[in-house]
């Protein structure tokens, strides 16, 4: 057994403890301190692997037998941490997922019927105490409510629904795999998305939704790299049918000359929720009250909301503004690559043959890379596992400000912890204040190494454009 191996194997079963660990200590919100030291150790461990991956891959690559072993041993011990930490205390969204795959299978509209409604007294259980929001009907899109009712059906219990979505995500580790194959890169670089602590505590230990739309999005990418542009679509629409944000992606996808796969989206989305159109306006009301009046562990967001003195809508405003500006700007650099593409002959990305397997453009997986994030710093509401959405781009993108702001998000929690926060009542409800100092150590290493990392290409351009000059001028 080589070193490489033997050092990838011990790495794992040093975050292998620390998931036994996290797993055994309970419901996190009640133990903090002691998850918050778990996570971190977690995270450390996690970036030496990455830092040992990345600095041996080419030398891995080269010896096909050896990166084979260590492919599958990140893979197997992906499959291990996600097992150990599946009987973990989950989130308590999962009651609402619980709450609403019931009704459904009851014949009842999740956007028609909130949970506290007099009508449904009948249909309380022992989860019912558990779930929030008790006054506001389904934020979820129909895809997601669908996958609630099919796992509720399965079993009405937390390892039914956390299944479901571990599923989806132990799915999405093999499709980056064939994705980065695509696109010439080392598989290996799974283990980015693979081990990565948010992931696993978000989807295995937490049971959030999201790995849900995290995979149909790479799906779409993937299928969109092999020329599977109608398939694509397809995908996208399903991915905005359980997370309305990934909407933003279908543009870069749109084949130059076939607008016409526009109309795929709209008619994805009116069957998905033609089984609920019943609900009329209620169908987006709890969308739009979370859209317009909460804001929880946001950066540039909570910056331009005090700039706008304290006002919601003024701050929504600005950094909607700000958001269309830059996905404007991403999607005309995108048209004019087609276009340059379209006049080179040969093309840099010529149409494939039957049965040929081509990468896509690396500037549109990079452009998809942006606006995601570009919409996560600007957003009002910041969870961890929305974190998750960056994550498989880091597979291809090793971008180290959004890694280390996946291990930072840990300030996080305590926000949700009595010895920083109290308890107030906002909209009838009682919630955790929100404590700004906090962010400081979650948000200024990743916005000093976003400023950094920009720096740096900036100078790297310049020094290659002034080199580009004197060569082509004949000086030396």
């Amino acid at each position: 057994m080589n070193r490489k191996l033997i050092t990838i194997i011990t790495t794992g079963l040093v975050i292998e403890g620390l998931c036994v660990a996290i797993a055994s200590i309970g419901d996190i919100k009640e133990n903090i301190p002691g998850f918050s030291f778990l996570y971190t150790a977690s995270f450390i461990a996690y970036v030496f692997a990455i830092f040992y991956v990345s600095k041996n891959v080419e030398s891995t690559e080269q010896d096909s037998n050896s990166s084979k072993k260590i492919l599958w041993t990140i893979l197997i011990f992906s499959l291990i941490f996600r097992l150990t930490l599946l009987p973990a205390t989950p989130s308590d969204d999962l009651y609402r997922y619980l709450w609403e795959g019931k009704l459904q299978l009851n014949w009842l509209n999740p956007y028609s019927h909130p949970p506290e409604s007099s009508s449904l007294e009948g249909l309380r259980d022992s989860f019912f105490s558990g779930i929030n929001h008790k006054h506001l009907t389904t934020i979820y899109p129909p895809l997601t409510l669908m996958v609630f009712a099919i796992a509720d059906y399965v079993s009405h219990s937390f390892l039914s629904m956390k299944s479901a979505f571990l599923l989806f995500d132990v799915l999405t580790i093999f499709i980056i795999v064939r994705f980065l194959r695509v696109m010439g890169k080392a598989p290996i670089n799974v283990l980015i998305y693979a081990w990565s602590p948010l992931v696993l505590i978000s989807f295995a230990a937490r049971g959030h939704c999201d790995s849900l739309q995290i995979f149909l999005v790479i799906l779409t990418l993937y299928l969109f790299s092999i020329r599977k542009n109608l398939q694509s679509i397809v995908s996208i629409g399903l991915a905005a049918m359980s997370k309305f944000v990934f909407i933003i992606v279908a543009p870069f996808l749109i084949p130059r000359g076939k607008l016409k796969y526009f109309a795929v989206l709209p008619l994805i989305i009116a069957i998905l929720y033609l089984p609920y159109i019943s609900a009329g306006k209620g169908l987006f009301s709890t969308l739009l009250h979370f859209g317009t009046q909460y804001h929880y562990n946001d950066s540039a967001h909570f910056l331009i909301f005090c700039l706008s003195l304290g006002s919601p809508f003024i701050s929504r405003i600005i950094t909607s503004m700000i958001f269309v500006t830059v996905l404007l700007y991403l999607y005309k650099k995108h048209m004019n690559l087609v276009l340059t593409d379209d006049n080179i002959n040969p093309p840099l990305f010529p149409p494939l043959e039957k049965g040929e397997v081509g990468g896509i453009n690396d500037a549109v997986l990079k452009f998809v890379f942006m606006v995601i994030g570009t919409f996560l710093i600007l957003s009002p509401t910041v969870h961890p596992w929305y974190l998750t959405w960056i994550v498989p781009f880091l597979c291809f993108n090793n971008n180290w400000a959004w890694l280390v702001l996946t291990g930072t998000v840990v300030f996080y929690y305590f926000m949700n912890h009595n010895l920083f926060s109290t308890l107030i009542e906002y909209n009838n409800e009682w919630v955790w204040q929100e404590v700004h100092w906090l962010k400081l150590p979650e948000y200024v290493p990743f916005y000093g190494l976003l400023i950094y990392g920009w720096l740096v290409k900036k100078n790297f351009t310049l020094r290659t454009l002034w080199l580009n000059r004197n060569f082509i001028g004949g000086r030396s």
